[in-house]
């Protein structure tokens, strides 16, 4: 029996119980971290607002097997160092080997200020590697005019064998640009300090104290310049975005709310397949269920809510490219690489589908997600496990709706949506979420295992 027909057949066992999933998932992650090793490289000194701070920078090294439905069985490593020049300083890197071929690896920064003018935050990442196997939701441009009356790939009425098998490089290139405005807590307080205890934040949230922007949270003006070319589908430009981060710990928040509202373009630059321009609101709530229900110390039951809606600007625009053999004029239409834009699937949205099963020109999408840590850490049981400074476990149910269309109509939109439901497993670990997901839906199993929530 083939790698492939075993894992369809366990597919079909875990629909019939997601308990079972969660523990696999456990044991899974078991195995994973045995082989972690963390711990404090070296402390230094450094001077903020004049003050002498002790600064601590801790490493972590994880080697990994994992399974996902793009990938298959991988394995690789993963290397995250925080506190390498600012406290909150944090770089990870990894790369993977897949048994479908994929070489994958990548480069990220976060929460890294210019010295000289802390308000501006640089966060560049670098990924890339080769797909030794990928499906793509795009119509075969030699079969466009065999069926009129056939949906098009990835449309919300496609089949889901309806995809292109291709294999090739993926460059994938951003440098995110943030300027945190001068107001609510980013007006006093420009350095980030939260205080832990346990991996649970005790102290120095930056939000979710009020609604009003100019008291609580943190409000950035983004420009992120992008190149990504997925094999032979490329596209590069500039997103503009104004953020609100009203979390009160931006990697783990128990309450608050974010609300993002951008706008991306390519101008068509280089190899850009052809210019678009898309429009985005993302709107996050966290709601803090143990202290709603509950008392203030007890440990953080939350649940996260997300709306997110995207169209884009130039669907319908074209220019003419050429005629075909038959006499009909060739149009070229300014619309985004199925991977980007208004598309559904993956890691993030839709955890039940393949990544951008669904893409079109508008999509909207409902999440929740119900997060609560557990007072049993199993990783505290033995001495080799402690090592690996695993703060706590996270269990985690989540539902899911969503819809794209060919027009952004609220009735269209609301009509026939894609839905998804599962369940999970999230560590942390030295300020990184581990994440492991279960989820199914109309077209059947989803697992994956990625960094950071979804929403």
């Amino acid at each position: 029996m083939t790698i492939c027909r075993f894992l369809r057949l366990k597919q079909n066992i875990f629909r019939r119980n997601i308990t079972r999933i969660v523990k696999k998932y456990s044991k899974l992650f078991l195995f994973i971290l045995m082989f972690v090793h963390s711990g404090s490289l070296f402390s230094q000194s450094k001077i903020e607002d004049g003050q002498s701070v002790k600064q601590n920078i801790t490493t972590s090294i994880l080697p990994f097997t994992l399974y996902s439905e793009m990938f298959g069985w991988a394995a690789g490593g993963f290397v995250g160092i925080q506190g390498l020049s600012q406290k909150n300083m944090s770089l990870y890197m990894g790369g993977l080997v897949s048994t479908n071929g994929t070489k994958y690896g990548f480069i990220q920064f976060r929460e890294f200020y210019l010295p000289f003018y802390p308000r501006l935050y640089i966060a560049p990442d670098i990924l890339g590697g080769y797909f030794g196997a990928l499906k793509v939701y795009k119509d075969n441009p030699a079969n466009m005019n065999s069926d009129p009356h056939k949906p098009r790939a990835g449309s919300n009425e496609s089949v889901k064998a309806d995809y292109l098998e291709v294999s090739g490089s993926d460059q994938w290139y951003e440098m995110k640009f943030r300027f945190l405005l001068p107001i609510g807590h980013g007006k006093d307080e420009v350095y980030f300090s939260p205080e832990l205890e346990n991996g649970i934040l005790q102290s120095g949230e930056m939000g979710g104290t009020h609604w009003n922007p100019f008291i609580s949270g943190r409000t950035f003006i983004d420009i992120k310049p992008f190149y990504r070319k997925r094999v032979s589908f490329a596209t590069n430009g500039i997103e503009f975005a104004l953020t609100r981060e009203n979390k009160d710990f931006y990697i783990n928040p128990t309450r608050g709310s974010l609300q993002k509202f951008a706008f991306r373009r390519d101008f068509g630059w280089f190899d850009s397949m052809a210019p678009w321009s898309v429009i985005e609101t993302d709107l996050l709530w966290y709601l803090p269920l143990h202290e709603m229900f509950g008392s203030k110390n007890s440990l953080p039951k939350v649940l996260a809510l997300d709306f997110w809606t995207v169209n884009t600007l130039t669907w319908d625009n074209y220019y003419i490219e050429g005629t075909a053999p038959d006499g009909s004029i060739i149009k070229k239409f300014h619309r985004p690489p199925p991977y980007t834009g208004a598309y559904l699937g993956g890691r993030y949205r839709l955890r039940a589908y393949y990544e951008g099963r669904f893409n079109d020109r508008a999509a909207i999408y409902y999440g929740a997600e119900y997060r609560q840590i557990i007072p049993w850490n199993p990783f505290d049981h033995w001495s080799l496990t402690r090592k690996l400074n695993i703060h706590w476990l996270q269990f985690a149910v989540f539902a899911e709706l969503g819809r794209v269309a060919p027009a952004w109509t609220l009735e269209t939109l609301h009509t026939d949506m894609k839905w998804s439901a599962g369940g999970g497993i999230r560590i942390f670990m030295n300020n990184l979420i581990l994440r492991a997901d279960a989820a199914f839906g109309k077209e059947g199993m989803f697992m994956q295992m990625y960094v950071d929530h979804a929403f």
